[in-house]
């Protein structure tokens, strides 16, 4: 039985997050709606949860249990979601704590989670993704800091894979805000999704607004999504901190321009994997400049695209 435009995007976004074993409320069906090419007016929550709940053709392929939409045959997988956002109030007081310290170096302008933390989506082994802007020209000494501060600590991923670990591998320059070059081209969802998933924590200077400005053509894609305000406690910038912010930078002035300033990124460079050596910015997954900073060097975004054009196929639509 051949689906209606709405109720297409609807299996769209459910094979896909079927993909990443999560099933997902009616809100959330909405909310990441992916291409829908309906009008506005047809694409509201009221529809959405109309189709979900009445649609015939729907109803075939998608099973309704406590709640939350998935797949027909995968209604185990709820248990588990339940289980992945138990995990999410102990990673968000982590990622708290690390980004009080992390918001010590000015050169940092806002902080935002990312990937399953975002979604709610954490496994156990999980990592903690985190999206960095840095100011203009000094996005080589901000990760230095960044990374080099979590690795003293022993936040850092390991070969062995370990809970709550820091993932630093996303960094621009805020004057180079719009990341759509990072995608494998136009129909990269697997990015559209990640990309759209940003929430800061840390944003002292409102450049969220900005950046969701200069991003404006993930709109196609997901034009329901949404940044829920007040979904975590931001992490802010009190005086002393803005007083701390001034002081360092006087005293550290020397080392952060001129001359020494390349000592940063050459540094980075040399001990650098060959593994990201070898694949920088051949494609999307590492992508080394003085305006962005990636290291995707394990990105599964392409088989998750392929395996989502098979699903969809093998549904006729």
């Amino acid at each position: 039985m051949k689906l209606n435009p709405l109720e297409r995007s609807i299996l769209k976004t459910l094979v896909y997050f079927d993909l990443l074993d999560y099933p997902l409320t009616a809100t959330e069906v909405w909310k990441w709606l992916y291409r829908p090419e309906v009008p506005d007016d047809a694409r509201t929550l009221f529809h959405v949860s109309d189709s979900l709940e009445n649609s015939t053709r729907l109803q075939e392929l998608v099973s309704r249990r406590e709640g939350f939409y998935c797949l027909r045959g995968r209604e185990d997988l709820i248990p588990e979601r339940k289980l992945r956002n138990n995990r999410v109030d102990r990673q968000l007081r982590k990622t708290c704590r690390v980004v009080k310290l992390l918001r010590l170096f000015p050169s940092i302008r806002m902080i935002a989670i990312a990937s399953s933390l975002s979604f709610g989506n954490v496994k156990e082994t999980s990592d903690i993704d985190l999206f960095i802007i840095t100011k203009k020209n000094q996005i080589w000494m901000t990760r230095l800091f960044a990374a080099g501060s979590l690795k003293l600590l022993r936040q850092r991923p390991q070969p062995m894979p370990l809970p709550d670990r820091f993932c630093l591998s996303f960094f621009v320059s805020e004057d180079a805000l719009n990341v759509e070059k990072a995608a494998f081209g136009s129909d990269d969802i697997v990015f559209q999704y990640y990309v759209q998933s940003f929430i800061p924590i840390y944003d002292p200077d409102g450049l969220y607004a900005r950046f969701l400005k200069e991003n404006a053509w993930y709109a196609k894609y997901l034009p329901n999504a949404y940044f829920e305000q007040g979904f975590l406690c931001e992490v802010g910038r009190p005086q002393w901190l803005a007083w701390w912010h001034r002081f360092f930078e006087s005293i550290s002035y020397p080392f952060f321009h001129g001359p020494l300033s390349d000592w940063y990124c050459n540094l980075q460079l040399k001990i650098l994997p060959d593994r990201l050596k070898s694949i920088a910015n051949i494609d999307s997954r590492v992508i080394i400049s003085d305006q962005m900073l990636k290291f995707h060097d394990k990105d599964n975004r392409q088989e998750l695209r392929h395996k989502w054009q098979e699903r969809l196929a093998a549904y006729g639509s």
